[in-house]
């Protein structure tokens, strides 16, 4: 069984994730998504409701071959809990590139047109600003989450 994890923040989950899931999810028999708990990092949302909204655009997606999980560590370590011979990350940026481990492959997705430039970042700005931006750029259990965080 081909086993890949898709680590990242998810602060909040956004189209361009999905995207990469999409693609993951055809290309892998199992896909687990891993919220990474970084103390360092001050998110919008906690772990658990990260989670939450990926569990939301995972069924949103249809994915019957897709999970998700909070993990804090190496993410090396946790694609080795899960027996993951695989890593997928999106491509956006240069620090995408890094290689984790010699027997635990990389495997970059990249994200439709559409949303190659779409990041949680701007996600949480555009809603911080009163959230019209964020209509088609997030899954739609994501947009009701950020309505109730900033109240427009």
């Amino acid at each position: 069984m081909k086993i890949a994890i898709y680590p990242g923040t998810f602060d909040p989950v956004t189209r361009g994730h999905m995207d990469v899931l999409d693609e993951a999810a055809r290309l892998f028999d199992k896909v687990v998504v891993g919220v990474g708990i970084n103390p360092r990092k001050v998110a919008l949302f906690s772990d658990e409701e990260r989670v939450q909204m990926l569990r939301g655009a995972i069924s949103e997606g249809g994915w019957e071959n897709v999970e998700a999980a909070c993990f804090s560590g190496l993410t090396v370590d946790f694609a080795k809990r899960h027996g993951a011979l695989f890593i997928v990350r999106g491509l956006r940026a240069v620090t995408d590139f890094e290689q984790l481990s010699e027997e635990i492959k990389t495997v970059f997705l990249i994200p439709s047109h559409r949303h190659l430039y779409l990041s949680s970042s701007i996600v949480r700005q555009a809603a911080e600003l009163g959230g019209q931006i964020i209509k088609g750029s997030v899954p739609d259990c994501v947009a009701v989450k950020l309505k109730e965080k900033f109240g427009f």
